[in-house]
């Protein structure tokens, strides 16, 4: 790898668009980099892995703030490890409450399927779906 990357070369490095990273140093996650006399973005070795690192917290599925607060962690050498740790333990907590809400769709999903399934068995003709049904009837329930 070179020394140095233009912004193109950077995003295709990092596996991030060129869009993204000029967000990211927008939102100020990152320092703005070096330019060239001619004006252009020019990236070392610890920009892209600073890039890279912002690009796994989010896969992680931290927030940008979130991801600013361990940038933030992260420039102070690694002091911090209890400010990471709740954050971790919020983002645990917020992971597993989605997974239980998943859990619950699929149940429900499944439910629907089996009744379709009913549906379609016990009937020779095309019947009315009982799913669309319920839902309709779920959906008029719900109007203020």
């Amino acid at each position: 790898m070179p020394h140095v990357l233009q912004i193109g070369q950077a995003a295709k490095a990092t596996g991030l668009s060129v869009d993204t990273i000029r967000f990211y140093q927008k939102c100020g996650l990152v320092r703005p980099p070096a330019r060239t006399t001619g004006g252009f973005r020019i990236f070392n070795a610890t920009d892209l892995e600073e890039l890279q690192f912002i690009a796994r917290a989010q896969d992680l599925g931290f927030s940008l703030a979130e991801i600013k607060d361990l940038v933030s962690v992260q420039q102070q050498n690694g002091r911090g490890c209890l400010e990471v740790q709740a954050l971790l333990k919020r983002k645990l907590a917020v992971v597993r409450r989605k997974i239980s809400g998943l859990r619950q769709i699929e149940v429900e999903l499944d439910r629907a399927l089996r009744r379709c399934d009913r549906a379609l068995k016990d009937s020779t003709n095309v019947p009315a779906c009982p799913v669309i049904d319920q839902i309709q009837r779920a959906s008029k329930r719900r109007k203020p």
